[in-house]
């Protein structure tokens, strides 16, 4: 993380578009993550070639919700005994 207050800007690529982000997380943070978004959609773009961008972004973000919720949903080593 950068300093308190500090926001660092990277530009990235998503299918063929480039973004400005702004984010008080690290470069790197940043870009990988926009690399990563990036795959997601390159890869649904593929499978659906006929597909909008729009509904390709909506899929993707559904994917990332569901990855974020399992995650969530998932014990954690050394946090009691769980459910």
């Amino acid at each position: 993380m950068s300093a308190a207050g500090e926001n660092n800007k990277v530009i990235i690529k998503i299918l063929g578009e480039e973004y400005i982000i702004r984010s008080s997380s690290s470069r790197e943070h940043m870009l990988e993550v926009g690399d990563y978004v990036s795959a997601l959609m390159e890869d649904l773009l593929k499978r659906y070639p006929r597909m909008s961008t729009q509904n390709i972004a909506v899929l993707t973000s559904l994917n990332l919700a569901s990855e974020l919720i399992l995650l969530q949903k998932k014990p954690q080593k050394g946090k009691g005994g769980g459910k």
